[in-house]
């Protein structure tokens, strides 16, 4: 996130907040409305048992995970409009005032430490990645007593290092190096941003590169590939978190963007290019897209991403391409990216 947003310029061009964010509709002077800490989670896949290439749902399955997520997915929700607001100068202090007492209360209960099956586990970190990023963005705007800024820190680095852990030495090999890498480099990587911590950025950056090193010469990513009929919004969900990652490390000494060749701008392109020319992704999934069928439409979220790219690079191609979808926001990424980058 680069401080240049902040001018007093930047603000007045900003964007409003995302659409899909909760809305704020407390009178002014409250705090939005802070669910009860979730500390544990336990939840299997949203995968049919019988789907070799994990891209048959099971309705009761994904169900019971909206459910156990949908406190965790509504706190970041609030704490990323919350946050972008402050970020437009609108009563910038109070509402930072509220995400710290927010974050605060969850970081006291030792939120989603208690991560009890495998799905919890590779599914978590773009949840608290979203909660970091909404801390990173309070943080430009006022200042945080030292007691609570300690605990909310603690807390989230706590949160990042088991998640390296975890994924270094405990995920099953395909999440150690897909998607769910890719997000917990992001996630690591926003940790590593609100708290200065040199050791998460440089663990994030090893994980974006583990991810986006494997791309192929047109951008696709073999395992996002292997997901039959969900193979692009596999790939858009990897692109997401791997952009906007090395967007926030790149200012930080590792020059994510460089790293293989170019990878992460072959992967950055591969997205128009897919839509221009379906056979780019089908050739390689083996099955026809449900995005391109019109059964899976292509949401504005899943191209959040690009403001951050198109704020470093000048791509007419994904310019144009993300144009009808704007404005472009994702709670977990840190809300509006107007606001952002």
């Amino acid at each position: 996130m680069r401080q240049t947003v902040l001018t007093a310029t930047a603000l007045a061009l900003l964007a409003p907040a995302v659409p899909a964010l909760a809305q704020e509709d407390a009178a002014p002077g409250d705090c939005f409305e802070v669910p009860d800490p979730v500390v544990s989670l336990s939840y299997g896949s949203r995968y049919t048992e019988k789907s070799e290439d994990r891209s048959d749902i099971d309705k009761e399955s994904d169900a019971a995970v909206d459910e156990a997520l949908g406190p965790i997915d509504d706190f970041v929700q609030a704490l990323a409009q919350s946050a972008n607001k402050a970020l437009q100068g609108k009563e910038a202090e109070r509402r930072a005032g509220c995400i710290f007492a927010a974050l605060d209360s969850w970081a006291e209960a030792g939120a989603m430490s208690e991560l009890e099956t495998m799905n919890a586990r590779i599914s978590s970190p773009s949840r608290w990645g979203g909660m970091a990023m909404a801390y990173l963005q309070a943080k430009e705007v006022a200042s945080v007593d030292p007691e609570r800024q300690a605990r909310i820190e603690d807390w989230l680095g706590e949160l990042a290092r088991a998640s390296m852990q975890y994924f270094d030495a405990e995920a099953p090999p395909m999440a150690s190096q897909n998607n769910l890498r890719a997000w917990a480099g992001y996630a690591v990587a926003a940790v590593g941003e609100a708290t200065d911590d040199d050791m998460l950025r440089a663990w994030a950056a090893y994980s974006i590169a583990e991810v986006a090193c494997q791309a192929d010469d047109a951008g696709a990513l073999p395992h996002e590939m292997s997901r039959g009929p969900r193979a692009m919004k596999y790939q858009l969900h990897a692109t997401g978190a791997l952009v906007v990652g090395a967007a926030l490390l790149d200012d930080d000494g590792f020059a994510p963007f460089e790293m293989c060749d170019g990878a992460l701008h072959r992967i950055a392109g591969f997205t128009p290019a897919a839509f221009e020319d379906n056979s780019l992704v089908e050739e390689r999934a083996g099955e026809a897209q449900l995005m391109f069928s019109g059964e899976d439409d292509l949401q504005s979220f899943e191209l959040a991403w690009a403001e951050a790219y198109l704020s470093l690079f000048d791509a007419p191609e994904i310019a144009a391409f993300v144009e009808d979808y704007r404005p472009l926001g994702n709670s977990k990424l840190g809300g509006s990216q107007s606001a952002l980058w």
